[in-house]
Parts: C-alpha cells; structure tokens; sequence
C-alpha cells in the first residue's frame, strides 16, 4: 500500500507568515459590491442593456432597482461577515509561534532561538532558571524513590559480595544547587 504522505513534505519549514487583515480584503469585497449596485443604477437609469446590447427598450422601474439595491446589500452584510470571521482566524492562527517538535527552537523573525534567547530578545530581560513547585515535588518523590531503590539494591549486592559501581547521577534529576537560581 502506498504511503499517503510525502516524505519530503513532513520535513517542510511551515508556510511564511501573511499579514492578512480582514480591513483591507472587507475594503476589496466592498469595492466589487460598490461597483455591482452603480451598474445596477446605471442600468435602470441608462438602459445599458438597450445600448450595449441591443435589447428592448426597458421603463425606469425605481422599485426594482431599490429591491436589487436591498437585497445586494443583504449579500454585502453577510459576507463581510464572513470574511471578518475567516480572515479574523487566520490572523489569530498567523500570530502563534512555530515550535520545533524535536528540539523546542522558536521560530521568530526566519530565525530558530532557543526559548531563553527569544524571550531575551522579545523582552530585553534576563533568564534565570529555578524550579516550580509541582517539579520540585516530583523530583523530591523521585529522588526518595531512587534512593530508597538503592538502598535496596546495595543491601542485596553487599550480601553476595558484588560491590555496585554507581556510574553517576540519574540525568533525569535536576541538580537543585541548594535552591539557588544560576543565571544563563
């Protein structure tokens, strides 16, 4: 069975970023709409169809046109409802940022940036790391449970006279530094 998805385009950067702002395509939509209601008043007034193309003579009929008017009107309204909604959301979906699945680089300004360097250049302020409560609770639970592993593990190797070799820290605990913030 073939694959339905091309290779090269999951390692695609996503599109480039349109400024669409729903002002200016509202201002082209009622432009078209502006034009349609004068030819429509021009024809009642006129008579285009008789002199462009050669039709029958036609009376001015000042409702006709009105009721047109109205009803063009109604279709303008709605639609320029609907282009606010459409290019309202793709503007809101244009403005979140582009995260790297893989590494969680920020893309900002055709650039990729760690999240410290985009929040240093966005901000002009410096970043310092510590820890949240809810880390430092699991981290305290997984060291106990490291620990308490351990002392399991060394009772039992101390017993048959295997001495274990510790080959260094768990990478996946943090060094809390006595609580202390470093700088990056």
């Amino acid at each position: 069975m073939r694959n339905h998805y091309d290779q090269k385009a999951l390692f695609k950067a996503p599109p480039p970023r349109q400024l669409l702002y729903w002002q200016k395509a509202l201002l082209w939509q009622s432009l078209g709409f502006l034009i349609v209601v004068v030819l429509t008043w021009s024809d009642a007034l006129f008579d285009l169809a008789h002199v462009i193309l050669g039709l029958p003579h036609r009376d001015f009929d000042v409702y006709r046109t009105a009721l047109t008017t109205v009803v063009l009107m109604l279709l303008w309204l709605f639609s320029a409802y609907k282009i606010y909604l459409v290019v309202s959301r793709l503007s809101y979906l244009e403005n979140f940022l582009h995260v790297c699945a893989w590494c969680h680089k920020i893309e900002y300004n055709k650039e990729w940036l760690s999240l410290e360097a985009h929040f240093t250049q966005k901000t002009g302020g410096r970043v310092s790391h510590g820890i949240c409560p809810e880390c430092s609770a699991k981290l305290a639970r997984r060291a106990q449970e490291c620990s308490a592993a351990d002392s399991n593990s060394h009772s039992a190797a101390n017993a048959t006279g295997v001495r274990l070799m510790n080959a260094g820290p768990d990478p996946h605990l943090l060094d809390l530094n006595g609580g202390v913030e470093k700088p990056v």
